[in-house]
């Protein structure tokens, strides 16, 4: 492994020396002039202004500050920021297999149905995804040549919309210069404890085309993360219970595909930045993204040893994803002298498209009926389904901001318009389904043909959907005015007032849904006011206290039907029998809104060598939108079900002890929990009883809740993080330097809705969310803009389950568990150069 790493260190170091300008120049300094920390400068507002100024929970990451912490991929990023959890969630109950699904929430505002409750932002324009189905999957742009990327805690409907609901993640690219040329190389090279190698490669460059005219900036990337799960095969002993299985383990197991779980990363952009007067400038831009997942990266449990770092899945195929998408754009800016008039447009086009194995989820689903008796598919079976997110985005936002911002009045006001339409077509196959189902059935006596006439199967399609489709239409006023009452004391009021026109449509059946083809369409329109206030004191340049109140909405949705085999389920959840003598889920689900209140401040002391960053919260979250997971099929709809409050703070303290040594430590509490039982269908929650209670259809019905009073969301109640970054003395021309980074979390033991018996639909077998730490080591040196460094990534090695799940939950026969973890330890050597 070592001798593969060091062939693959001199191969990183003789490209990056060819690809560097002979003549280099000293990169950006970290610090000021005076030896304190860096002040940094963000567009929280839509303004330019420095991070200490600003009366936001704000993270702010320079792409300095990535390159030395080695964040190379969303999950990095989320790991060493305060207040977020994020979590690939491929395997879960909401999800498709797709190792590319994830969920992000911010101070707790999770949701896995409905559109995001954070926003993500490439530049001005919003990418995230819809949830519709199984399919829908996040964007995320890689983090290479990035000006900084801004996390924005709380709600920011004001000035980002609906799709802001919990805070914010944007990602900001650099702008081309008019007057300055610059430069930006990274090569990186890695290996994983018994996984592949990893490697990148990019460069960006950019500056005057015609000076003070026309400037531009291009950049590209290809990065190779290496696998480290392998796919292989395995033995099944014969059950003495017919109703239960085990796995035996080989050994040695026999590896069909070693470290499958690769992936790929391809970018480009493009941007041309033209003055064509003293006022007006016109930047259009182009940014390309493709992401190729080879498999996914969840191992089964109990082929798996993850203590010797030993990660296998038997599954019977693989789960590749391709997501390329592209995003356009043209930004035009006006100083008109009392005001800077800016537009912004642009396209957002995604194809992402993905084949999941549903080979063991098929036969887990017939298995449960009795219509096959093992959930393991044989040598030659394989179940699979096709998946797509499409989306096609249009953009539009005019902002009018007052320039002077040393005035009494400043002021932002603007308009927004989108139109939004995205489709998670799904198909189904499985040719030899059929022919076992059919088989046990007759020999069992079971009159059952899943694929009887209407329901035929052509090439072993057992689902057909075409479309899931959501158009969105909105249209958006906005504003924001502060008022100094003095120099020390200023208020702040937001309005954003929007029309939301959202139509839902869906088109699918077959043999899996007991159903033949059919269609489905709900429309409605929603008018949202999303205000925000805001009083600040800064009684000088280093201090500063807030107080804020603000509001995050999110639009509502359609259902998609589900199939007649979840029958048993909706009767458990009370939702009544509608004309056709059959169960339904509801048509569509309502918009949820939250208010939240922080107080805050933001402190620089002994000569800017101290910076401390802190606030409190208090979210109340209503009528929240809620993935409603239908165990006994494997399906699922949205529903709004209760209230949430989730409160906590957070504290970030840099310390920049002596010139030579700065230090890091922030601190994160986050518990949001349900305040509120809630039900389903027409039912209402009955305390003395504990159950849910109604009439459906004249008759008297009880029923479980869905959720109740005092379950958790998801989320890590305690995260802190430390930092240490040491300089020393001019070493032959060079400056050495060692950064140590440490991430700690400690284990959810609040219960999800999902983890209590009490409860409709529950899998105490699954667990909250683990105790986590990560050390990641640097060491390197800096000299004339260059940075070699040499780094090790969770150095103790650590294995936490981040996620685990089963295909049917509380199914006693199903023990079959998926587990996600981490990456094991990683050694590699990472160069970069500057100009």
């Amino acid at each position: 492994m070592y001798r593969r790493l060091k062939t693959m260190c001199l191969g990183t170091l003789s490209v990056l020396s060819l690809l560097s300008p002979a003549a280099p120049v000293l990169a950006q300094s970290a610090e000021t002039e005076s030896g304190g920390l860096q002040e940094i400068v963000v567009t929280a507002t839509r303004r330019e202004e420095r991070l200490q100024d600003v009366p936001i929970s704000v993270s702010a990451f320079s792409q300095d500050k990535l390159d030395v912490q080695g964040l190379r991929s969303i999950d990095d990023l989320t790991r060493l920021t305060p207040g977020i959890t994020f979590q690939r969630n491929g395997n879960g109950s909401s999800a498709n297999y797709n190792d590319e699904n994830s969920d992000i929430n911010i101070r707790g505002i999770d949701s896995q149905a409905g559109t995001s409750t954070t926003g993500i932002y490439i530049d001005d324009t919003p990418v995230q995804s819809r949830h519709i189905g199984f399919g829908a999957v996040n964007v995320f742009p890689a983090l290479f040549d990035l000006d900084r990327v801004e996390v924005l805690r709380g709600p920011q409907g004001t000035l980002f919309g609906a799709g802001a609901e919990g805070g914010v993640v944007r990602f900001i690219t650099p702008q081309p210069s008019l007057d300055k040329d610059s430069g930006y190389l990274r090569s990186e090279v890695g290996t994983t404890k018994h996984g592949d190698a990893s490697y990148e490669l990019g460069a960006a460059a950019g500056g005057p085309i015609i000076d003070n005219v026309l400037g531009f900036r291009v950049s590209a990337s290809f990065r190779r993360d290496g696998g480290w799960v392998d796919r292989a095969s395995y033995t099944l002993t014969p059950p003495t219970d017919p109703t239960t299985f085990s796995l035996q383990q080989p050994s040695p197991l026999r590896v069909t595909q070693p470290d499958a779980n690769w992936q790929e990363t391809v970018t480009l952009r493009g941007a041309l930045k033209w003055a064509v007067n003293d006022a007006v400038t016109v930047t259009p831009s182009f940014y390309y993204q493709q992401l190729h997942i080879n498999d996914t990266a969840s191992y089964w449990v109990a082929l798996s040893d993850p203590d010797h770092d030993r990660f296998y899945n038997g599954n019977q195929l693989t789960n590749p994803s391709r997501d390329p998408f592209w995003l356009a754009a043209v930004k035009v800016d006006w100083n008109l002298g009392f005001a800077q008039l800016t537009s912004n447009t642009s396209y957002f086009d995604r194809n992402q498209h993905s084949t999941s194995d549903y080979s063991q989820y098929l036969r887990a689903t017939y298995a449960l009926f009795g219509l096959l008796p093992s959930i393991f598919p044989g040598p030659t079976d394989a179940g699979y389904a096709t998946f797509e997110d499409n989306q096609r985005n249009i953009y539009e936002e005019i902002r009018l901001a007052s320039t002077d911002s040393n005035a009494r009045i400043v002021w932002n006001t603007g308009v927004f318009f989108s139109h939004l339409n995205e489709n998670i077509p799904e198909n189904i196959y499985d040719a030899t389904l059929r022919d076992q189902v059919l088989n046990f059935s007759t020999a069992n006596g079971f009159p059952t043909d899943i694929c009887a006439p209407p329901l035929d199967c052509p090439n072993g399609e057992i689902f057909y959907g075409p479309v899931d489709r959501v158009i969105d239409k909105q249209i958006a006023l906005f504003g924001e005015v502060s008022f100094k009452f003095t120099d020390t004391l200023k208020a702040t009021a937001g309005l954003r007032v929007s029309k939301v026109d959202f139509t839902g449509s869906t088109y699918a059946g077959g043999s899996f849904l007991g159903a033949p083809n059919s269609g489905t369409q709900a429309s409605a329109s929603e008018k949202p006011i999303t205000p925000k206030a805001v009083l600040s004191w800064q009684p000088d340049r280093d201090n500063l206290y807030y107080l804020s109140a603000s509001k995050g909405y999110r639009v509502g949705g359609v259902n998609v039907g589900v199939g007649l085999i979840c029958g048993a389920d909706l009767e458990t959840l009370g939702l009544p029998v509608g004309s056709d003598g059959l169960r339904h889920v509801p048509n569509q689900f309502a918009s949820d809104s939250l208010w939240s209140y922080e107080i805050g401040g933001k402190n620089t002391l002994l000569d800017h060598r101290l910076q401390v960053d802190s606030s409190l919260f208090w979210i109340n979250w209503k009528n929240i939108q809620q993935n409603v997971y239908l165990p006994s099929c494997g399906e699922q709809f949205t529903a709004n079900l209760g209230q949430v409050t989730s409160r906590g703070g957070d504290i970030d303290v840099q310390f920049k002890a002596m010139d030579t040594l700065t230090l890091g430590l922030t601190v994160a509490y986050t518990d949001a929990k349900f305040t509120k039982s809630s039900c389903a269908g027409v039912l209402q929650f009955d305390a003395a009883s504990s159950l849910c209670t109604g009439v459906v259809n004249g008759t008297p019905t009880s029923a479980p809740p869905i959720v109740s009073e005092g379950n958790r969301l998801v989320g890590a109640p305690w995260s802190i993080m430390a930092a240490l970054e040491k300089t020393f003395a001019n070493w032959h021309g060079r400056d050495p330097y060692f950064r140590v980074d440490y991430q700690f979390t400690n284990a959810q033991t609040a219960l999800l809705p999902g983890q209590v018996s009490r409860n409709a639909l529950y899998d105490t077998t699954i667990p909250g969310l683990p105790q986590t730490k990560n050390l990641q080591l640097r060491a390197g040196f800096r000299w004339n803009g260059y940075d070699i460094s040499l780094f090790a990534d969770n150095v103790l090695d650590e294995h936490p389950v981040l996620f685990k799940s089963r295909d049917i939950a509380y199914d006693p026969t199903d023990n079959l568990y998926f587990a996600r973890g981490v990456r094991p330890r990683t050694l590699g050597l990472t160069a970069t150069y500057r100009y």
